[in-house]
């Protein structure tokens, strides 16, 4: 059970932060009568800013994060494309599945109010990817594997952590399936170099989506667009199935450096049986 409080810190620690982060948008909405936070959208990117990196600042002297996370050298970027295309692939499953469960959208408003504005969009597609990548993979994941916890508990724990973080049944089960992919690409690679690029992407999707479709009548949903619910299940399925495909391609052909350096039979056999 040691190996699970320092993680359980962290995600109280990023709860807290965003909470001190917070009491300025509180105050204000308080004056004014607001229970909408969406109406002060500039302060409301700031304090995601903010809570993100007073969090990163404390999990780094609490020594989770590794700077080694940043180093793009380590990454073979020819494996790269086979994690790219199974974590694009999982982001459309996902997106098209969030659509078609219908589940409840707490923070519809906020998002809409955040994608339209320049703090918000920094916050969304930049401050916020790289933070919870620091925070849920190099700080989560990275720190139960260093300590002994085998890789695929660290993964799901963190991907559960995650998707119960965004405290949003819309998002909730989504932001955990995207955990467990997300965490796949880091314990291979080391870092949050390619987890980075790929959680830039799909937080910058979805606000590219908000801006190009956001404005779209509520009725009309992908099915109308792609031709009706068993298209949608069909492109569900498919994109799923390959990215599953992908993801199990990279699993078993990325192999870090120093394993090869240290053992490369040994190494390789232990990835292949994980």
């Amino acid at each position: 059970m040691k190996v699970f409080t320092k993680p359980l810190l962290a995600v109280l620690v990023f709860c807290i932060m965003q909470a001190l982060a917070s009491l300025p948008l509180v105050l204000i909405a308080g004056i004014k009568s607001e229970n909408d936070y969406a109406q002060h959208p500039t302060l409301l990117a700031l304090t995601l800013i903010v809570s993100g990196l007073l969090t990163v600042a404390v999990l780094r002297a609490m020594r989770m994060i590794k700077p080694k996370t940043f180093n793009v050298a380590d990454i073979k970027w020819k494996k790269a494309p086979l994690a790219l295309v199974g974590a694009i692939l999982g982001i459309i499953a996902t997106d098209l599945m969030s659509e078609m469960l219908t589940l409840t959208d707490l923070m519809k408003a906020e998002f809409h109010e955040l994608s339209h504005n320049l703090w918000g969009i920094l916050a969304i597609c930049i401050v916020g990817p790289i933070v919870e990548e620091l925070v849920f993979r190099e700080g989560i994941i990275g720190h139960m594997v260093r300590h002994g916890s085998h890789r695929w508990t660290a993964i799901w724990f963190s991907a559960i952590l995650f998707g119960i973080i965004h405290f949003n049944p819309a998002q909730i089960p989504f932001a955990i399936i995207m955990g467990v992919i997300l965490g796949i690409i880091y314990v291979k690679t080391g870092n949050i170099v390619l987890t980075g690029i790929i959680h830039i992407f799909n937080n910058s999707l979805a606000v590219l989506e908000m801006n190009l479709l956001g404005n779209r009548p509520e009725e009309i949903t992908y099915a109308d667009l792609l031709g009706g619910n068993t298209v949608v299940y069909s492109y569900i399925v498919v994109c799923s199935v390959m990215s599953i495909l992908f993801l199990r391609q990279f699993w078993n052909q990325y192999h870090r450096e120093h394993h090869h350096r240290h053992g490369a039979h040994s190494s390789s056999s232990r990835q292949g049986a994980a």
